[in-house]
């Protein structure tokens, strides 16, 4: 055996022997080979003997080297990523409270079943229920305010956390519910009222305009002055929010559900239960209603526009109009989809929540000015490098930043175009 080889054995023996690896135990090489054997025999009987054990830890964590990670949270509205949301909340009406999600007969119309809600629903996972918090916790697992539960389940199985929305409301009520949802915010210990970021989503509308013919408070401009209560009253008390207001649908297009696929024989009844007005309209009413549908909706788009929103940096309100110019959802075969209906083809069934979370959360990723204005089945959007945040007017203008690297690349395009021409 050369120097070399023994070297090599002995590097071998002291590494599985766990002998300390030095220069001194190369002495041994000048010995003969049994000698050097011999002695390399007693170090491993006197290590096994003697030596302790030693104590390690599998795993090191951050808390071993008392270090954090924090990333700062934005100051900002205007560039608030899905990542930035921490909480959810919902005002509005029974849609939003989730009656007859799941129904198959008008009995279950009167169930709520808040946890599969649009806007505000928290059970299961987006691969099963498309609502915005599911699609929230792809960016933010941990984000809080979402509903669990029905209405008929034991109290130990729910907890409708910030869906403040009630069954039958009106734009006049939501000032009310703005101070319901601020108080829940503020005396929840589970969330930090001044710190945590809010996504707050407001759908209400649809039972104004079922009121139309009987009582004037549903006039628009009764309807935007109640809902200006509202989101002034958020505007003043919720720190760090970004509120969607998301347009009212075209009621008027109800009465077509009934004949539609996949319509349970109840519905035209029940349908005249919840929206009389609308649902037995002649010609000339139907054009009425028509009309007054679009003042909800520019009216209430004129008082967002007026920037009275926009005047602190944590706060900024957006219209979601993927309902503006919306139709009924058809079949393949041409016919209206009742199912995405429930059974009174007035509320949402389980596919009208999902399709609308959809839309809605598309609505929150396209600049304000550009956003669809009718919704439909197409792949949900992501945040992309060069627009990350959640669009507002301001950053939508160029105003935070967001389109900055878009304004560069234009802006290099046109200086090499200038060049060249020279």
């Amino acid at each position: 055996m050369d120097y070399n080889e023994k070297k090599s054995n002995i590097h071998s023996m002291t590494k599985r022997s766990s002998i300390p690896n030095g220069p001194f135990i190369y002495l041994f090489l000048e010995q003969s080979e049994a000698q050097w054997l011999e002695k390399l025999q007693q170090l491993q009987k006197v290590s096994k003997s003697h030596a302790k054990p030693f104590s390690f830890q599998k795993s090191t964590g951050i808390s071993d080297f008392d270090v954090t990670l924090t990333c700062p949270k934005p100051t900002s509205v205007h560039k608030l990523r899905p990542s930035d949301i921490d909480v959810v909340g919902a005002m509005g009406d029974s849609i939003t409270a989730g009656f007859g999600i799941e129904a198959t007969t008008a009995a279950g119309i009167a169930i709520e079943n808040r946890g599969l809600s649009w806007t505000i629903g928290g059970e299961e996972s987006l691969e099963t229920s498309l609502t915005i918090p599911n699609i929230l916790r792809k960016f933010k697992p941990d984000v809080k305010g979402y509903s669990i539960g029905r209405n008929i389940d034991p109290a130990n199985q729910t907890d409708f956390w910030f869906n403040v929305a009630v069954g039958g409301a009106r734009s006049r009520d939501m000032p009310e519910q703005a101070r319901n949802l601020i108080q829940k915010m503020k005396n929840d210990s589970r969330i930090s009222f001044e710190e945590d970021w809010k996504l707050i989503s407001i759908f209400i509308g649809g039972n104004d305009l079922c009121a139309l013919n009987r009582d004037e408070s549903s006039s628009p401009e009764n309807y935007v002055k109640t809902l200006k209560e509202s989101l002034d009253i958020l505007h003043d008390q919720v720190p760090r929010a970004l509120v969607n207001l998301i347009e009212i649908l075209e009621i008027y297009l109800l009465p077509q559900v009934p004949d539609g696929f996949g319509a349970s024989p109840s519905c035209k009844v029940l349908q005249t239960t919840f929206c009389n007005y609308v649902v037995t309209a002649n010609e000339t009413e139907t054009e009425h209603i028509r009309k007054q549908n679009k003042l909800y909706q520019s009216l209430a788009q004129d008082l967002i526009d007026s920037g009275v929103y926009d005047t602190k940096d944590d706060f900024s309100v957006v219209i979601q109009p993927f309902f503006r110019d919306s139709v009924l959802p058809y079949t393949e075969d041409g016919q209206v989809d009742a199912t995405f209906f429930a059974p009174d083809c007035f509320h949402f069934s389980s596919k009208g929540h999902a399709m609308g979370a959809l839309n809605l959360w598309n609505n929150m990723l396209e600049p304000v000015g550009q956003k669809t204005t009718k919704w439909g089945i197409k792949n949900l959007k992501c945040p992309t490098e060069e627009a990350p945040y959640i669009y507002t007017s301001k950053n939508s203008r160029g105003e935070a930043g967001i389109n900055r690297p878009c304004l560069i690349k234009l802006f290099v395009f046109c200086f090499i175009s200038i060049c060249l021409q020279l």
